[in-house]
């Protein structure tokens, strides 16, 4: 399905204290930072049999330790940047033990969770789709009334055991989930002999955020879930498609950069004042490396309005003797460095052609320079993603 580019609506930032400095010539990293950390979250334990005390005492263990890295647990009027916690335990059937307002702070999760999920149940049942339902459910229920509606939501499965049919295949529950854009973590802790749990896990999670208990290396596990969770929490404004190391695979890492193809046609001079007044310090697209530049070209293929020959507007253009990459108002331009990624014959004399467009040449692109109030194009805005350094409100 072609993406579609359509008008956004700021509703407020509350802060963007990264240190991200676009002169490094990089990329901008998501946020990572545990304490600014900001969810809502539903843990989902298996307390069938086959987890076993022992191993509900370490689930809970490492729900603790997943959340103890300084983040704020509960919901603060003053202070936006914090996770709910909710906890769901499921066999045959499942249970809140925790709604997403039980815990207000790390001291409660440690002081309540190893009670909450401390023994299992009289049985060897385990449907991991009432647990999904039922944390389904309570993202959804007690989200209303809430000023969290735009705050990403995360589902943790722990689980010894893997089935169901129909009704209770997790597989369609967890479809849907995702689909709702809610992320799905899950965490296999293996009974002898069941080395194909994490496999089946592995369906139903987000991709790149299926994960093995190991006993001998369970920090290992605190940290591949705190990763998922910051991975998590960095994400796109409305209608703008998020920069990652590899744009066939959406499992790769992401960037704390987002990307709008306007197919609107402007001159260089209207796309570079579109993409200012779109978002908080969004701007014309930089190209630092051959990477960005064709995950550019790959979202331009896919995207209503774009059509070979492909041509666009980009930020690099020239400016007091010298090519720079346009940034947002009150940033420094960034001169232009290796790679460069000119057409044969570029750039040309760049008096009175100081603005660059990506040009088709065979199957994919270079730069081409051009006047900056003559030639209508489509064209590609920039901006920081919402993380942990940057709260932010998005909607259509």
């Amino acid at each position: 399905m072609k993406h579609h580019s359509l008008l956004l609506a700021l509703l407020g930032v509350y802060a963007c204290s990264a240190d991200y400095d676009p002169a490094s010539y990089v990329d901008r990293r998501c946020g990572e930072d545990l304490s600014n950390l900001w969810l809502d979250v539903v843990a989902v334990v298996d307390n069938s049999q086959g987890m076993t005390n022992p191993g509900l005492i370490n689930v809970a263990s490492d729900i603790y330790s997943v959340f103890s890295s300084g983040t704020r647990i509960g919901s603060n009027s003053s202070e936006p940047r914090t996770t709910r916690v909710g906890l769901v335990t499921y066999n045959s059937n499942a249970t809140q033990k925790a709604d997403l307002n039980k815990y207000q702070s790390i001291d409660d999760v440690l002081n309540e969770i190893y009670d909450d999920i401390s023994t299992v149940v009289n049985t060897a049942d385990s449907y991991l789709a009432t647990g999904l339902q039922l944390a389904e459910k309570m993202l959804i229920d007690q989200s209303e009334n809430t000023n969290r509606a735009h705050y990403k939501r995360v589902v943790i499965v722990y689980a010894s055991e893997y089935k169901g049919e129909g009704e209770l295949d997790p597989l369609n529950v967890a479809n849907r989930l995702k689909l709702s854009d809610i992320n799905i973590i899950t965490v296999a802790y293996e009974q002898k002999g069941d080395d194909g749990l994490f496999h089946d896990l592995s369906q139903i999670a987000s991709p790149g955020f299926s994960f093995v208990n190991n006993a001998s290396d369970t920090g290992n596990l605190v940290t591949n879930v705190q990763n998922a969770l910051l991975q998590s929490n960095c994400f796109c404004p409305s209608d703008w498609i998020q920069y990652r190391t590899s744009y066939s695979d959406p499992a790769s890492s992401r960037y704390g950069v987002c990307l709008q193809a306007v197919n609107i046609p402007s001159n260089w001079l209207g796309a570079k004042m579109s993409c200012s007044h779109r978002w908080i310090k969004s701007n014309l697209a930089t190209e630092f490396n051959q990477a960005k530049h064709d995950f550019i070209l790959s979202v331009a293929k896919i995207t209503d309005g774009f059509a070979p020959p492909y041509q666009y507007h980009i930020g690099l253009n020239y400016a007091s003797g010298s090519w720079v990459w346009a940034q947002p108002t009150g940033l420094q331009q960034v001169p232009l460095q290796q790679p460069l990624m000119w057409l044969s014959g570029y750039p040309q004399l760049a008096s009175d052609k100081s603005a660059v467009m990506n040009q088709q040449s065979g199957l994919g692109t270079g730069w081409q320079n051009i006047a900056t109030m003559t030639g209508n194009y489509n064209y590609f805005c920039e901006t920081y993603s919402c993380d942990t350094d940057n709260y932010c409100f998005a909607q259509n």
